[in-house]
């Protein structure tokens, strides 16, 4: 049954932050208080799982020479260079499917979490071939491994300027929908 809502409902606000959540690769210098990076790492702990494993452990990142060096490390994720910090999410590699899938599902929840927070967040990826290296300057022990890291800070002014104009950044609905009738 279709209603009319006029005024903003706690639904509201959540599908705003989904719709308007994006990716942020540059960052202003200043740095990010713990208490936001504890709220960002809550939301990763509480993501779920496949089959309720838990499996995401994280490696909350500060230092500057480190991010540098996963930057070098990791093409994909250049952005932790500029970034105040970085969260490395450390998978068990015990199921590579279920791995990919539960790695995925925190990636995205802590950019979301970021952006309600008024900070900007970046997902990157470490390559199979840098991986080794990663896993030894993060203290990570195989078969565990880190793929994915996620760059936090706040946005810098050319990170928050529009891309496109207001509601011409996505296909329309209709491109990206079959309604499919049956009975």
């Amino acid at each position: 049954m279709a209603t009319s809502r006029t005024k903003a409902t706690d639904a509201d606000i959540v599908l705003r932050v989904l719709r308007r959540t994006r990716q942020i690769r540059d960052f202003r210098p200043e740095p990010v208080p713990d208490e936001l990076l504890n709220e960002i790492l809550e939301v990763g702990r509480w993501t779920g799982s496949a089959k309720n494993r838990q499996p995401a452990r994280f490696v909350l990142i500060r230092d500057r020479a480190r991010l540098d060096r996963l930057a070098e490390l990791a093409p994909t994720a250049r952005h932790l260079s500029r970034a105040a910090a970085g969260i490395a999410i450390v998978m068990p590699g015990e199921n590579e499917e279920w791995d990919a899938y539960d790695e995925g599902r925190v990636a995205e929840r802590l950019l979301v979490g970021a952006n309600a927070l008024d900070l900007g967040a970046g997902i990157g990826w470490a390559t199979p071939s840098a991986r080794a290296a990663v896993a030894d300057l993060l203290g990570v022990t195989p078969p565990a491994f880190v793929r994915t890291f996620v760059s936090i800070g706040y946005p810098s002014e050319a990170a928050m300027a529009p891309k496109s104009a207001p509601g011409t950044a996505r296909r329309p609905l209709a491109d990206v929908v079959r309604y499919e009738r049956f009975g």
